[in-house]
């Protein structure tokens, strides 16, 4: 089975309608990458049309007719088996052309021709069709990567933007001398210093002793663990060891 990686459908001629493909992963995100910033560059200028491949991979069968046909149909064909087009050895040419919103196919413009060379060229692709009078016709994978494509061209081809990954914000840590911590569930207290965490059992027995605030915070018991080695690395940094207290609570707690 031959490997197809999807570049959207054409809308060109009898092709209309039909999705379009290359031989790689890399090389249909190259293409999507290339009509994302295209269609970004029309959106920009105000132009009409959005960029589309007219034809990618091609079925030697399609190849064999094309070129039986070539002086009916009064097209530029390569022999069959020897195409870049060709979806069993190579299947990384690309040919562009305009969609425009009533869903009929054009040809690109000198302008665009030039912009289309250019984002290509950027990518990792060649315009090839300049040896043979094709400014539609480039081949990707060709010369080496000025602009990766983007990992998710699929989605911004598609016009999806996708959602930024949240990352997990660290919990606070207190690091004032005589802060309190309640421990849930457990109904421990501790005092977390800068250097130093103390366990009591009795909120009564811990107060006297807290400089910061007599109000206990209620934290996890994920987050205790995470204060005290926390608190374990900053003394270690400042000192070189750490307390009896401190080393304590780590063995207490497994950590």
């Amino acid at each position: 089975m031959v490997a197809k990686f999807s570049v959207g459908p054409s809308s060109y001629g009898d092709l209309r309608r039909v999705r379009q493909f290359v031989a790689s992963a890399r090389m249909a995100l190259q293409v999507l990458s290339v009509i994302v910033d295209f269609n970004n560059w029309q959106k920009a200028r105000g132009a009409t049309g959005k960029l589309s491949v007219n034809e990618g991979m091609r079925s030697r069968t399609r190849q064999t007719y094309l070129w039986i046909n070539r002086f009916i149909l009064g097209v530029v064909v390569a022999m069959p088996f020897t195409s870049r087009h060709d979806e069993v050895l190579r299947g990384n040419a690309v040919d562009f052309g305009i969609t425009m919103p009533d869903g009929s196919n054009r040809a690109l413009t000198t302008a665009e021709f030039a912009k289309l060379h250019q984002l290509v060229e950027a990518r990792g692709g060649t315009w090839t069709g300049g040896n043979f009078g094709e400014p539609w016709h480039h081949e990707m994978a060709t010369r080496t990567e000025l602009l990766a494509p983007y990992p998710d061209a699929a989605a911004l081809y598609h016009g999806i933007t996708p959602k930024p990954i949240k990352k997990p914000t660290a919990p606070a840590v207190i690091t004032s001398p005589g802060g309190m911590l309640m421990l849930f569930k457990a109904k421990y207290y501790y005092l977390v210093g800068e250097f130093t965490v103390q366990k009591f059992t009795d909120k009564a027995d811990a107060v006297p002793y807290s400089q910061a605030t007599k109000r206990a915070t209620k934290v996890t018991s994920a987050r205790m663990n995470l204060i005290i080695r926390q608190t374990a690395d900053r003394r270690k940094a400042a000192f070189g060891a750490i307390d009896a207290d401190l080393q304590k609570l780590i063995d207490d707690r497994n950590l």
